[in-house]
């Protein structure tokens, strides 16, 4: 008989009794992993298929109480509220509410909202999780903007003989949309979606570990750098609304020298940090900034094939200065074996929606080096769910 990949039930209940308790936050991730897969060793196959089948319905559940405001509501009561209570203040119909209700409080094993009585409703920590606003948008952006390209994924792939994407104007979110417009361009007509994203991302960080507690930014950047007050120390390389340079000066404000972030005309207005200077730039085109401390990528790369991303790097390479700059690549380093699931869902949400992907660490060196770039060192996060620094130098 051949080997099984099933694991020893005996084995998950003592590590899950093992790390229960006043447990580290490492300690957290272990126990909700092997939870996890205690609940998947307990399925039948019809559970199985029941929970892969509907589980977007459950999504859908989630974006109409969003939009209903219900979270809030319960959020804000001091004492559990009935289905009609709830009705009035939401002026939904009573009748559509319950279904909804009941969805939410049955939805897997996460307990969207509490029941408690008949009919009567409380909080969850789900519940507040989906009151914080950037976390509230991550739903929204992904079930309106990004679902579509998804469902269309098969098709796409079926239509282009299963042929890896690699061509971001014949992606599945053309036909999703059915538009010719590549996503950026598409997103830039979509006021809505684009507030949602940049929401999104204000706040993508949430229960995951940040680079700065894992990377050496002392080490590694101030040692050694120019003190005068005009050198660049820091360019966020296509950096949204900023979030990530204005982190880096306030946790680090003894770093010498200028910090820039450099975006598309559309968002530069939208940068309100103090300290941060906003640079409208393009990254297809050469760095104006030269001779940096550190040009900064943050979900960058992976948006874009190695032709374009050859591009960028490209020209962040002829920016440096050999013997000083650095790249800070900041992004996952995929496993070969046992990828996060967040890892293997975000691949196949840039497949989808760039005809891109997240790199695996040899991807990641043969990118780098056609670019004239060499990794110095990668520096690992310790936990399974946040990014990686790769940390390029000139060759």
């Amino acid at each position: 008989m051949g080997t099984t990949a099933e694991p020893d039930l005996s084995s998950l209940l003592a590590q899950i009794h093992s790390l229960g308790g006043n447990a580290s936050s490492t300690e957290k991730k272990q126990l909700r992993l092997a939870a996890l897969k205690l609940h998947r060793a307990l399925e039948e196959p019809g559970d199985i298929v029941e929970r892969v089948c509907f589980q977007y319905l459950e999504t859908a559940s989630i974006r109409i109480a969003i939009d209903l405001n219900l979270f809030d509501v319960l959020v804000k009561s001091d004492e559990p509220l009935t289905c009609d209570a709830l009705a009035k203040l939401t002026k939904a119909d009573p009748v559509l509410l319950g279904r909804i209700l009941r969805s939410l409080e049955s939805t897997g094993a996460i307990g969207v909202v509490g029941e408690i009585g008949n009919e009567a409703y409380v909080p969850t920590g789900t519940t507040r999780t989906f009151i914080i606003p950037p976390l509230a948008a991550g739903l929204e952006f992904c079930f309106d903007c990004l679902s579509p390209n998804w469902h269309e994924l098969p098709s796409h792939l079926a239509k282009n003989k299963y042929q890896n994407p690699t061509d971001a104007m014949n992606a599945a979110i053309q036909g999703a949309w059915n538009t010719k417009d590549h996503f950026i361009q598409f997103l830039s007509t979509k006021p809505a979606f684009q507030r949602s994203f940049q929401m999104y991302m204000s706040g993508f960080d949430e229960g995951r570990g940040s680079w700065m507690e894992f990377y050496p930014v002392e080490k590694e950047l101030a040692s050694g750098a120019k003190q005068d007050k005009d050198a660049i120390m820091f360019v966020d390389v296509g950096g949204g609304l900023g979030h990530e340079a204005a982190a880096v000066k306030n946790r680090f404000p003894d770093l010498p020298g200028r910090f820039v972030v450099q975006e598309l005309p559309h968002v530069i207005s939208e940068i309100k940090f103090d300290g941060i200077e906003a640079m409208a730039h393009d990254f297809f085109t050469s760095q104006p900034l030269k001779g940096a401390r550190a040009y900064y990528l943050r979900y960058i790369l992976h948006d874009w094939n190695d032709e374009r991303s050859h591009e960028i790097l490209t020209h962040l390479r002829e920016a440096m200065d050999p013997a000083y700059s650095k790249i800070l690549i900041n992004q996952w380093v995929i496993p070969t074996r046992h990828a996060t699931p967040l890892m293997v869902h975000q691949d196949l949400n840039m497949m989808a929606t760039f005809a891109a992907m997240e790199r695996t660490e040899q991807e990641t060196r043969d990118l780098l080096d056609k670019a004239g770039l060499k990794i110095s060192r990668i520096y690992y996060p310790p936990d399974e769910a946040s990014e990686c620094i790769v940390e390029a130098v000139a060759k």
